[in-house]
């Protein structure tokens, strides 16, 4: 076992003692804003793109960089099936003291993951007239895409091989420079944008550059595992058979399954918008997204910190515990989102006006409308991703997967399908009808009711399996006693 390994062991020995034994509230924030840094990071680096990119770009800069998000999260999907399906498998050979193996397999994934995002690249790059039709993307945004994935596509092996080599570092027990790097690159990129897009005025091209930079600053700064000999993996040329490989998709396929789904969900919206409102309704819908995106974000952020807790305390058979953390971390989520649904509704012009010049009127209208349709989606989208790792915890993962492909593919995609096809066509000189978008805090609110019977239906049968011993019980005592009597 390496130093590092030990000083993990250590540390994670007296943080099991905190989350056992500490008191509730105070445990609950501590870990939930140790799992909000690194989120936070990313968050902010993507609120910020976006806001250089409407405000010295334009609407149509802000609908380029949607209706390219969902290969982006056929990227990140195949990425996330391939770092955390590894770090588990090489967790797994480092705990019996297998480092050879484990480091071969380190090597492999390497190779695989940056030989698919240069062949990616390729091919984004051959097809990328078939990939724009694919994606939806209208002839008066091309263009202005064409700038952006330029760059973009090949800054795309950069970052999603560090995204992988991120995951297999925490894995070793760098959990420091693994979040280090992570912050670097957040910062870099946002000073970058600042830089490049509000500066120097390079639009699109200077956003896909200062991604560019930024995530090579991050690698460089990951690549310091390579010098520390205290490392329980490295770069092996140790022959390992390599459909091992298929045990870290089989270990991943649910992260790329979850990815999927808000990929095509992404592609369906997109699509719609395009179909009924044109550019002009990507982008207004693109500015409401960053909200719902960081929503998302904080949730997750919160749901880390809750499987932790919820997790150690199940073990140490400590039910009051679990339920009193799963009611913070749901009191949390839902009071963060009744704040942003007050803020939206009450300061629309305000955060709006961050990613939309004050020259772009009909955009922000259109932002608006949206506004006024989606709302309800904030008060219950976190509870839904917290419930779903709740039931991850507590060993429901069938459960924990109606639920996440639910809210991002099932309830959404045929909501929004029925809902535009019943969407009359609007009249040029009237604004677009947006009414189809009820579709998403629809379907949050169905998959909440769903989410809610998963979670109290064990209580539900444990209280009635007690009813029936206790009707059994009483049942037998009335029995002795008549025997009694009759003696």
């Amino acid at each position: 076992m390496t130093k590092n390994q030990v000083r993990e062991v250590v540390m994670a020995l007296s943080t099991k003692a905190a989350i056992l034994n500490n008191p509730l509230l105070s445990t609950f924030f501590k870990q939930s804003f140790l799992s909000l840094i690194g989120l936070t990071a990313l968050t902010t680096a993507s609120l910020v793109d976006g806001i250089f990119i409407g405000q010295y770009v334009g609407p149509q800069g802000l609908a380029a960089v949607a209706l390219l998000l969902p290969y982006i999260t056929f990227l990140v999907a195949l990425s996330l099936m391939l770092a955390i399906g590894g770090s588990v498998t090489i967790g797994t050979f480092m705990g019996k003291g297998d480092n050879h193996s484990g480091s071969a397999l380190f090597t492999q994934i390497l190779i695989v993951t940056v030989t698919l995002n240069v062949i990616l690249a390729g091919l984004s790059y051959v097809a990328e007239p078939a990939l724009f039709w694919l994606l939806h993307i209208p002839s008066d945004i091309v263009p202005l895409t064409k700038q952006y994935f330029s760059v973009l596509r090949w800054v795309f092996i950069l970052q999603f091989s560090g995204m992988v080599l991120y995951y297999l570092v925490r894995a070793d027990g760098y959990t420091k420079l693994a979040t280090t790097a992570l912050l670097i690159g957040a910062l870099t990129n946002i000073a970058l944008d600042a830089l490049f897009v509000g500066h120097w005025g390079y639009g699109v091209e200077g956003a896909a550059y200062a991604t560019g930079v930024a995530q090579t600053l991050q690698l460089f700064v990951l690549a310091a595992f390579f010098a520390d000999k205290n490392r329980g993996v490295t770069l092996s040329t140790y022959s390992k058979p390599w459909r091992r490989l298929f045990s870290v998709l089989k270990n991943g396929i649910s992260e790329f399954t979850n990815e999927i789904s808000v990929g095509v969900l992404f592609l369906v919206i997109n699509a719609l918008l395009v179909i009924k409102t044109g550019s002009e309704g990507v982008a207004a819908y693109s500015a409401v997204n960053y909200f719902i995106f960081l929503s998302i974000m904080v949730s997750f952020g919160i749901a880390d910190a809750l499987h932790l807790l919820v997790s150690y305390n199940r073990g140490a058979s400590q039910p009051t515990r679990v339920n009193a953390f799963l009611l913070i971390a749901l009191a949390t989520v839902f009071t963060i989102g009744l704040m942003m649904t007050a803020c939206l509704l009450w300061f629309k012009p305000f955060f709006i006006g961050l990613f939309l010049a004050p020259t772009q009127q009909q955009v922000s209208t259109y932002a608006y409308i949206i506004i006024l349709y989606i709302w309800p989606l904030f008060l219950v989208n976190g509870c839904n991703v917290l419930l779903s790792v709740f039931l991850t915890a507590i060993e429901k993962p069938f459960q924990s997967a109606v639920i996440a492909l639910s809210r991002s593919i099932l309830f959404p995609v045929g909501l929004l399908f029925l809902l535009s096809y019943f969407t009359p066509s609007t009249p040029e000189d009237k604004n677009p009808d947006f009414s189809f978008l009820i579709a998403l805090p629809v379907a949050e609110w169905v998959t909440l009711c769903c989410a809610v019977f998963f979670v109290c239906r064990p209580y539900c049968l444990k209280r009635e399996t007690l009813k029936k011993r206790l009707r059994n019980n009483t049942q037998k005592i009335t029995t002795c006693n008549k025997c009694k009597s009759l003696c």
